[in-house]
């Protein structure tokens, strides 16, 4: 009868398969992305990736975060009905290889009003506990997954990057955004935070192992009271401009974007298991493409 549960010939079949899945680092009960027909369209998915290591004091950690909320109501009028058009943006927090955090989940930007309310979901934020390294790869890795389970069908993924160091742990940087490049993400932007009382090549780090993708790009702040202004014309750049498109060329030449995808790095301490590596690339390449599909078809 069709009712019958499967012998025990059947799981030893089955169970196997979920073994293999399961060494390969992918989690089967992961969160699956909606149907096609009720994902909602948006220009671009934006994911900001906010700095908050010990290297950042508590007075540099509230400039920071005044910065993107000043920037986000500064920009409010141009999303929906204007040059941004609707936006879905999320807020991870990090610092360590197993700090982050996703403070601001995925939200829709469709008019002024909810710009406005991003702006201060951004003002309440609590800073998370953390730890003592840094490890940007790391987070990149952990915000590649969640392009493909929101509700939401970008036309462009983009992941922007901001902090005050290089990588002193967790996965090799580099590593981590190529992975996500094959994963579906169109681009990767830095904005690292430069220091004021000495010279820094943080900017040349940033563009050498964090930018990656067509279009993409680093801006960088001078300390931190500079971050408000350098998002700002980050996300002027990330939300209007196809990916195929240079910024104008009053631009420093050392922030107009590049279409190469550099492969150099610092050494790392903690490199992943090749098993790992392969479960992101199984996990992000393999829901982008089911989500991907799955809208075409309710569109045929």
């Amino acid at each position: 009868m069709s009712d019958q549960l499967p012998s025990q010939s059947s799981l030893s079949k089955i169970l196997p398969s979920f073994a293999v899945i399961a060494s390969l680092g992918v989690t089967v009960a992961a969160q699956l992305p909606a149907s096609a027909a009720t994902l909602t369209p948006v220009n671009v998915e934006l994911s900001l990736l906010v700095d908050v290591s010990p290297s950042i004091d508590r007075n540099e950690y509230a400039l920071q975060m005044g910065g993107y909320r000043d920037a986000f109501i500064k920009l409010s009028p141009l999303f929906g009905s204007g040059d941004f058009g609707s936006v879905a943006i999320n807020l991870i927090q990090w610092a360590g290889p197993n700090r982050q955090e996703q403070s601001i989940p995925w939200t829709l930007l469709n008019n002024q009003a909810s710009a406005l309310q991003f702006a201060d979901a951004i003002g309440a934020l609590v800073r998370p506990a953390n730890s003592f390294s840094t490890a940007p790869g790391s987070a990149i890795q952990f915000a590649t997954p969640l392009f493909s389970s929101n509700d939401y069908e970008g036309q462009r993924w983009v992941i922007d990057v901001s902090g005050d160091g290089t990588a002193s742990s967790g996965v090799s940087t580099s590593l981590a955004r190529d992975n996500a490049l094959a994963a579906g993400v169109s681009a990767i932007n830095g904005l690292p935070i430069l220091p004021l009382t000495f010279r820094s090549n943080l900017d040349t780090w940033y563009k050498n192992n964090v930018q990656g993708g067509v279009g993409s790009f680093t801006i960088a702040a001078k300390g931190f009271e500079d971050v408000g202004r350098a998002l700002e014309q980050k996300l002027r750049w990330e939300l209007t401009l196809p990916s195929t498109d240079v910024p104008s060329t009053d631009v420093p030449s050392t922030d107009v974007p590049s279409t190469d995808v550099p492969s150099t790095d610092v050494p790392s301490t903690d490199v992943p298991e090749p098993t790992t590596i392969l479960g992101i690339l199984l996990a992000g390449s393999g829901f982008a493409c089911l989500k991907r599909r799955t809208k075409r078809n309710a569109l045929q």
